[in-house]
């Protein structure tokens, strides 16, 4: 009996705590979120077809609208209320998106927000990339304004007509036809790239020289392009040089400063971590301008450093061709004073000239190293140096794993250090890349290939060069782009923007 007044009482209090839970929930306030999705975010018109663009998506407002604003997607300006939906809950919504004062590319951004009358919110962004009319046009490789070094200058760029194709292109120097490109029936495009040597002959010093090129699009439409060339002999040289490499865990930006003696000669050359770490090369010339010592330290953080890192190159006497390469390491203790010396061992010797030339035929490091890659891109009888290795350790007999650079433009790389052989392994990697980059050539490359054409595996990174320069001619940003490589490795860039004294 007790039992059953036990259940009994139980039951009773069951039934009275979740009925006063069901009026408690009842008398919850709901606060709906308004919901809706703009599907594309992202989307391109071109001004070829339309003069607007709308907006769309399904809305659901439960507690229904107050107002909906238009945002700049940039900065949240309000740029618009818009109350044609006010009190609304379900509905389609539209906003056209006035396209008719736009010319050129361009990009437009919004954020939708939508108030309720609860006062709750709910936002949405838009990117319309808005492509211009279509016309012909050209992308050049090094802009508008180059300063040569070489009687010929190689036209490079990407051609393209929109939504036309193109009919032709043509380069002109000076009356002369130098690229003519028709278009084939049944084979026409809208976007060509297109390298066009150009020979410019004697040109005077300080003299512009413009280059016309010219591109019809199957419409009618024509468009000139004036690329205004001078002749350079010497360039300014960078104060400074900001260096990024995404191929890094940590691709901040870092600055590299060069330092230059009277005569020009690169002295020092520091790689400024933005952690307060210093990478330095220093550089010592004999009385012919070529490097006779290069001494490498490593600063930590505080400026402190218990090493130095020795290279000394030794010439046949009055001579560029080198007998061999010296490699030594001084120890330091926290004052600065030499607390141990290693033996001198040898970073490279058996250097075989090509005759009475600065071309190398071979050397050695742990093995010989032979078919060193020269090249005289622009027929003027130079030997240009053009290996590439990727990492130091490739610097030997293994051809496999051999690049070289196989296309330059006639532009002088104001870094290029002709009095530093090419044939160390600058001890850091930072350094050995940074140097086969920007020091060790003369001009402007593009390309990277590996040397073995039987190679097939991915490991090489072939990394391909673009640039861009000021209206003096001089090179302001240099990039390295990997073309291939490992899925670590691939895409990665190197880019150096060089900054010059007024």
């Amino acid at each position: 009996m007790k039992t059953v007044k036990k259940n009994l009482l139980f039951m009773l209090l069951f039934g009275t705590f979740g009925l006063l839970m069901f009026q408690a929930c009842e008398e919850d306030p709901i606060f709906p979120d308004p919901g809706f999705e703009i599907t594309d975010q992202r989307v391109e018109v071109r001004r070829d077809t339309a003069d607007y663009y709308n907006i769309h998506t399904a809305m659901k407002v439960p507690n229904k609208v107050k107002e909906i604003l238009l945002l700049d997607g940039l900065d949240y300006e309000e740029l618009e209320t818009i109350n044609d939906y006010n009190g609304q809950a379900n509905f389609d919504f539209d906003y056209l998106v006035d396209l008719r004062e736009i010319v050129k590319d361009s990009v437009l951004n919004y954020i939708i927000k939508v108030i309720d009358q609860d006062g709750r919110s709910f936002n949405q962004g838009i990117r319309i990339s808005v492509k211009g009319f279509s016309f012909p046009e050209i992308k050049l490789v090094g802009g508008n304004n180059v300063a040569v070094a070489a009687p010929a200058y190689t036209v490079k760029g990407l051609v393209s007509t929109g939504l036309n194709t193109i009919e032709t292109i043509r380069v002109v120097f000076e009356g002369v036809e130098y690229y003519n490109y028709q278009a084939v029936a049944g084979e026409e495009v809208s976007e060509l790239d297109i390298a066009a040597i150009v020979f410019l002959g004697n040109l005077e010093e300080g003299q512009s020289y413009p280059i016309e090129i010219i591109i019809t699009d199957n419409v009618g439409q024509e468009s000139t392009t004036i690329v205004h060339v001078r002749k350079s002999t010497s360039i300014a040289k960078p104060t400074k040089i900001i260096y990024t490499n995404t191929g890094v865990s940590t691709s901040t930006q870092t600055e590299i400063i060069p330092t230059y003696n009277e005569n020009q000669e690169l002295i020092k050359f520091a790689i400024n971590f933005a952690s307060g770490v210093v990478y330095q090369a220093e550089f010592e010339y004999n009385d012919i301008g070529m490097v006779s010592k290069y001494i490498y330290t490593s600063f930590d953080s505080s400026g402190g450093f218990d090493r130095k890192s020795y290279f000394y190159f030794n010439y046949v006497e009055g001579t560029k061709q080198l007998i061999d390469i010296d490699y030594q390491v001084f120890n330091y203790d926290e004052n600065g004073n030499i607390t141990g010396e290693s033996a001198i061992s040898k970073e490279a010797s058996e250097f075989v000239y090509d005759g009475d030339t600065n071309k190398v035929l071979s050397f050695r490091r742990s093995s010989i190293v032979s078919n060193i890659y020269y090249s005289d891109p622009f027929g003027l009888g130079e030997d240009i140096y053009g290996e590439y290795f990727q990492i130091n350790s490739y610097m030997s007999s293994n051809t496999v794993r051999r690049q070289h650079r196989e296309d330059y433009d006639p532009v002088l790389i104001s870094t290029y250090n002709e009095g530093l052989p090419p044939f160390t392994d600058a001890v850091s990697s930072v350094m050995f890349t940074v140097f086969q980059d920007i020091l060790y050539n003369k001009y402007m490359m593009t390309k990277t290939v590996n040397t073995d054409p039987s190679y097939s595996d991915t490991y090489l990174t072939k990394p391909a060069y673009t640039y861009e320069t000021d209206e003096d001619g001089k090179i302001t940003l240099i990039t390295a782009f990997n073309t291939e490589g490992t899925f670590q490795t691939q895409g990665n860039t190197r880019s150096y923007a060089f900054f010059y004294l007024d």
